[in-house]
């Protein structure tokens, strides 16, 4: 299984990236599964559906984030998350998961204010994530870059 980790401050760039990526994968498989932290519930059709809420999966939801890809029976799983996780505690939590059978990826999607106004967070999403990619978001063009597929 893949797993995408979608992380960032804003909750609309992750909840279309995350629309994106159903929408190309779909033509992959119709094995995906969406393990929803993002601070605001996601209503995406044609996925498998776990909504983690009540805190984040780099801490307080830690143990049932580490439980889950053995349950999932997918081929991608993604995985936004709260704006409120520490790039560092995710990182530690999702290196945890890595195995033979799971691969991960993690894509920051920085907006300008993060930029300007959070050098250190910014820096921690740059040092922790696998792509980065700032305001105006391309969303093609990151689809590509997480999943592998043509823009």
């Amino acid at each position: 299984m893949q797993l995408i980790a979608i992380t960032g401050m804003l909750h609309q760039p992750k909840a279309r990236f995350t629309q994106a990526l159903v929408e190309v994968l779909s033509a992959e498989t119709d094995r995906l599964a969406l393990i929803d932290n993002s601070d605001v519930p996601m209503t995406i059709d044609g996925v498998t559906r776990q909504r983690l809420a009540g805190g984040c999966v780099c801490c307080s939801l830690a143990t049932a984030l580490v439980s889950l890809p053995g349950r999932l029976n997918a081929d991608y799983a993604l995985l936004p998350v709260s704006a409120l996780a520490d790039p560092e505690g995710l990182a530690s939590i999702l290196d945890s998961l890595r195995s033979e059978c799971v691969q991960i990826t993690t894509v920051s999607l920085i907006d300008t204010l993060t930029l300007v106004r959070s050098p250190h967070l910014r820096q921690k999403l740059e040092i922790y994530s696998d792509f980065q990619f700032y305001e105006p978001f391309d969303f093609p063009e990151i689809v590509h870059a997480a999943a592998g597929v043509p823009a």
